[in-house]
């Protein structure tokens, strides 16, 4: 439809959002733009001007001073970013049909010196990895194969359907689609963020009503280990993003924190 909005989306590796572009073209007059990469280029990306969104994930119950906030802090600013609710998903081990080495948390690969395929550094599940193992008093150099790195869940999942790896981290979507089994660890949000300025552009609105549908959310619940999480609703950072609290900021610093121009410094 030449009529149609086009939005570029730069994102994490994801399931959800592939079903999401087929869904806006069946049901909306919308054209979603897709670039994959690691959640922190999707945020660069944005940050540089070269997509109108950004897609990334966090632990359900991330903290100040963790791998996330360092990661992610200096990348989105109150007031000139706006998170977008998107869904909530599961991440764990995928691992053998059988799960042969009775892998239940990342201990477990530690202490039975599983192989295991890693993520780049830059993705979310890097991230994420970092701040479980943080959580277990663990190193990364404890794990076996630590350096050893593939470029998506599905590429994970199929280095262990392969028998190239024991184990690795991902989305239960993947572990199913590679015939594997899947281990959960952990509970993130999958957010959505935009430049506040590009709210009212007509591809953002027409996004953020087809998200809000229950057409919509039905398809994402249908998805292994997604379900809809305030979707298509604007949120506050400071509550999504625990870490930042705008005034403790802009004390700490003695004067505002600088925005692009046209943006406020309040985080409605």
């Amino acid at each position: 439809d030449p009529s149609a909005h086009v939005l570029t989306l730069y994102a994490s590796h994801d399931d959800a959002l592939p079903a999401l572009r087929a869904h806006t073209a069946r049901h909306g007059n919308l054209h979603l733009d897709i670039r994959f990469t690691g959640s922190v280029d999707a945020i660069r990306a944005l940050n540089e001007g070269r997509c109108v969104m950004a897609g990334f994930h966090t632990l359900q119950h991330t903290r100040d001073k963790t791998p996330t906030a360092r990661t992610y802090k200096p990348l989105l600013q109150p007031g000139q970013h706006k998170i977008i609710g998107f869904a909530r998903r599961t991440q764990g081990l995928m691992v053998g049909r059988g799960n042969p080495l009775g892998l239940l948390r990342l201990r477990d690969v530690v202490v039975g010196r599983a192989r295991f395929a890693n993520r780049a550094l830059g993705s979310g599940t890097r991230v994420l990895l970092d701040e479980l193992l943080a959580e277990d008093g663990l190193s990364p150099g404890d794990i076996v194969g630590f350096e050893q790195t593939e470029p998506s869940h599905a590429a994970v999942a199929q280095a262990v359907a392969a028998g190239a790896f024991d184990a690795g981290l991902g989305i239960e979507a993947a572990a199913q689609s590679a015939g594997l089994d899947f281990v959960p660890l952990a509970e993130e949000h999958y957010h959505l963020v935009c430049l506040k300025s590009a709210l009212e552009q007509p591809g953002v609105q027409a996004l953020l009503r087809l998200l809000q549908t229950t057409r919509w959310q039905d398809d994402l619940a249908a998805i292994p280990g997604y379900g809809p999480l305030q979707c298509g609703e604007v949120l506050s950072m400071r509550r999504v993003l625990p870490w930042w609290d705008y005034r403790r900021e802009k004390a700490r610093a003695g004067t505002p924190v600088s925005v692009k121009a046209g943006a406020t410094v309040s985080d409605s």
